[in-house]
C-alpha cells in the first residue's frame, strides 16, 4: 500500500498513520495562513477513497471548520453549558464567559485531526478535532468535536472513542448520523437515555427544542 500521503506516514511500529497536514488557517488565530495540523488515523489498512477525500477537504476548509467549532462552543453557553479553567497558581477553577471566538480559542489548546477510517458517509470519512494538549476547559479528559465535512455532529469533554460509543448507543449506523446532536444533548436528562429511540427521532429530525 502507499505508505505516505502529504506529510502523513504509515508507522509500522505503531500500526497507525501519523504525521501532519498543511491546512489553510486564520492568521488572526494561528498567526499563519498555513498551519501544520497534527494528524492521526488509527488503522493498519491502506487509506480509503473516503479517507483521502476527507484529508483534502480538511486541508482546504480547515479555517471554516475551526471557526464553526469555536462558534459552537460559544453557542453552547446559551444552553446552560459553563466553562471552567484551572488556575495552576492557586489550584482552583474559575468560570469564564467567552464572548468572541478569539476568547475561547485561547483556552482550547492545540487541535489534533483524527480521521475515522471505520466511519464514513457520502464519500467522506468522519473526523474529529481532538484537544488534549493545553486544553484548559477540560484538563482531565480533553475535548472532542466530531465532524462530517463542515457539519458538526457532536461536542464532548471526552475522547473520540467515548463520543462514538455514545452516538452508536442512539443510532448504530453512522450513515444515519446528522449534524446538531451537540445542540440536543444539553437538553437531555439522564432519564431520556432509557429511550434511545426517542432521542434518535429528535436528533435525526432536527427537533432540538
Amino acid at each position: 500500500m502507499n505508505r505516505a500521503v502529504d506529510q502523513l506516514r504509515y508507522i509500522e511500529k505503531y500500526q497507525s498513520w501519523d504525521g501532519s497536514l498543511e491546512v489553510k488557517a486564520s492568521v488572526d488565530l494561528f498567526n499563519t495562513e498555513i498551519y501544520l495540523l497534527t494528524t492521526f488515523i488509527d488503522t493498519t489498512h491502506a487509506l480509503t477513497t473516503e479517507d483521502l477525500n476527507t484529508i483534502h477537504y480538511v486541508k482546504k476548509h480547515f479555517h471554516e471548520i475551526y471557526t464553526i467549532f469555536l462558534e459552537s462552543l460559544l453557542e453552547w453557553q446559551s444552553y446552560g453549558i459553563a466553562y471552567e479553567i484551572y488556575d495552576e497558581q492557586d489550584h482552583s477553577f474559575e468560570t469564564i464567559y467567552p464572548k468572541e471566538i478569539e476568547d475561547i480559542h485561547s483556552y482550547v489548546g492545540f487541535p489534533i485531526l483524527q480521521i475515522l477510517h471505520d466511519h464514513a458517509k457520502d464519500g467522506h470519512s468522519y473526523y474529529s478535532l481532538n484537544f488534549n494538549k493545553n486544553c484548559r476547559i477540560s484538563i482531565e479528559h480533553g475535548f472532542t468535536a466530531l465532524f462530517h465535512k463542515k457539519e458538526l455532529i457532536d461536542l464532548s469533554p471526552s475522547d473520540i472513542d467515548s463520543v462514538i460509543s455514545g452516538l452508536q448507543y442512539i443510532e448504530h449506523d453512522c450513515s444515519q448520523w446528522e449534524k446538531g446532536f451537540w445542540r440536543l444533548k444539553p437538553k437531555l436528562e439522564n432519564s431520556h437515555y432509557n429511550e434511545p429511540e426517542v432521542i434518535r427521532n429528535r436528533w435525526i429530525s432536527g427537533l432540538f427544542d
